[in-house]
């Protein structure tokens, strides 16, 4: 009888190691807020009275809610969560559940099907919490975001606890006021909405604030008009003014020394550009944006 080498029993034992730690870690079922599947034999509905004997704080607030009265609409029926008391038989209410009310006549979720946040399953209760007595019913920001960007509002801190990439822009030595309170990330930014809705748009977005650089002018800078990324970014740089890149560099990336011709040779790279065109958003009177 032929026997097997001790490697092939190796490699036996070795497969059957792999295949377990597969099903230990492969994924496992979502919990949570992100646990919003039916539950299986969840039986019949029970009545929000029977869910305010357990959920006496939930029930305070929608004693003064009409917005959210009836708990298994969102929750699914709680006949077997009313006789486990265990989380998992009863389910949490997925997006489609909320726009089946909120969608109905919305302007704010037109476009939340195609958005960046909806196409991350990112669940609306991620950011909002049915239950509590908040404005918009925010969620409470992580405790970090809390500590570090506490003169924020609450919803732009809220922002922070998912976007710690961008939030840390705003410590930059050029940046929007976001820190400070004297605005949010929602005044510029829609959460709900498409990037094809806001294609475009976001030159006019600025100047809601920055009208004095709106024009019309007689003399354009084309840039200007067309899109204020690219020269500035939004939220946070190391350069002055939310520039890209500091001076000069910022304004030869598109106008070439040889083009400009020798009179700026040899201060083009020991100035700013904007020291003799100062007027670089659009001019009244001069085509070279001198003045």
């Amino acid at each position: 009888m032929h026997r097997q080498g001790p490697w092939r029993v190796g490699s036996c034992v070795l497969l059957a190691g792999l295949v377990a730690c597969a099903l230990q870690w492969g994924p496992s079922e979502p919990e949570g807020r992100h646990r919003t599947a039916a539950v299986e034999g969840a039986g019949q509905r029970i009545g929000s009275e029977a869910c305010a004997a357990c959920h006496a704080s939930f029930a305070d607030h929608f004693a003064f809610s009409e917005a959210h009265p009836d708990c298994e609409s969102c929750h699914g029926p709680g006949q077997l969560h009313d006789y486990t008391a265990r989380a998992a038989d009863i389910r949490f209410p997925s997006s489609e559940d909320c726009a089946a009310c909120h969608g109905t006549r919305s302007t704010t979720l037109l476009g939340w099907t195609h958005s960046p946040h909806a196409r991350a399953d990112v669940l609306c209760s991620d950011c909002h919490d049915t239950h509590n007595r908040e404005l918009w019913n925010l969620r409470p920001a992580d405790a970090v975001q809390t500590a570090v960007f506490r003169n924020a509002d609450p919803a732009t801190q809220l922002c922070a606890s998912c976007h710690p990439g961008v939030r840390a822009q705003f410590d930059l030595p050029s940046r929007h006021p976001l820190g400070e309170g004297m605005l949010g990330c929602t005044d510029c930014h829609e959460p709900h909405a498409s990037r094809r809705q806001t294609l475009g748009a976001a030159t006019r977005r600025c100047l809601e604030c920055h009208q004095e650089v709106a024009g019309p002018w007689i003399y354009e800078h084309p840039p200007v008009t067309e899109d204020c990324s690219y020269c500035h970014t939004p939220h946070g740089a190391s350069a002055d003014f939310l520039l890209e890149t500091s001076q000069p560099a910022a304004c030869i990336s598109c106008h070439s020394l040889p083009i400009a011709g020798a009179v700026h040779q040899p201060y083009a790279f020991t100035t700013a550009c904007t020291d003799c065109h100062n007027a670089v958003h659009g001019s009244y009177a001069d085509p070279h944006l001198r003045k």
